[in-house]
């Protein structure tokens, strides 16, 4: 008997975005150019915007693993770099307020400072998460993309396209500002460190290093 015959479905687009616009996708060949993949000058700009995102929290998040390798000491370093694999970021930050909080009394303002950087990287965390993971369209009527959030509870009830009205001016003020939170929690790193260094002569086997 010969193989059945092969029924074509119909192609749909799940991702319509209600109406009109266009929904962006990257191209699935990795050596298309722009003319191939029909891709405009704003859908570029929209996807280096994310991209920086993306690269800026990859950064955050590889020094977020560093400072709790310092924190845990160099001795320490396959320990602490067994630690930090395979962790959400949230989880390292919880190790981190963890740790800081046994050092006692000769870092309190290290601790408050990271615990107010926290709630600021909390609220770029769920920001970054939102550009990312979010359908984006070009829509007729604005030159601005839609962000449509594909991820919340709101967006089970419905679609929301209102995540960044700003655009991708509002996406690069992101990837900015996602930057000077790690140049920050370097910085705080930094200031860990000298406070601890700078301990009581007995506290030295409870120091890194």
């Amino acid at each position: 008997m010969g193989a059945p015959p092969v029924v074509k479905r119909p192609h749909r687009n799940i991702l319509s975005l209600g109406g009109g616009g266009r929904v962006l996708r990257f191209p699935s060949r990795s050596r298309s150019t722009r003319l191939e993949r029909g891709s405009l000058p704003e859908e570029d700009d929209l996807y280096r915007a994310i991209g920086r995102i993306a690269a800026n929290w990859s950064l955050l998040e590889i020094v977020s693993g560093l400072v709790l390798t310092r924190l845990v000491g160099s001795r320490e370093e396959t320990l602490a770099q067994a630690i930090v694999a395979g962790q959400r970021v949230e989880s390292v930050w919880d190790t981190i307020e963890a740790l800081l909080s046994t050092y006692g009394e000769g870092v309190d303002g290290q601790l408050a400072e990271f615990r107010r950087w926290r709630r600021t990287a909390n609220g770029y965390r769920r920001r970054r998460n939102e550009a990312i993971h979010s359908a984006w369209s070009l829509t007729e009527s604005s030159e601005n993309p839609a962000a449509w959030d594909m991820m919340s509870q709101k967006a089970k009830r419905g679609a929301r396209t209102d995540l960044f009205p700003g655009g991708v001016p509002e996406l690069e003020i992101l990837a900015r500002d996602i930057a000077a939170c790690e140049t920050r929690l370097t910085d705080l790193s930094e200031s860990i460190i000298e406070a601890l260094e700078a301990g009581p002569a007995d506290d030295a086997g409870d120091r890194p290093g």
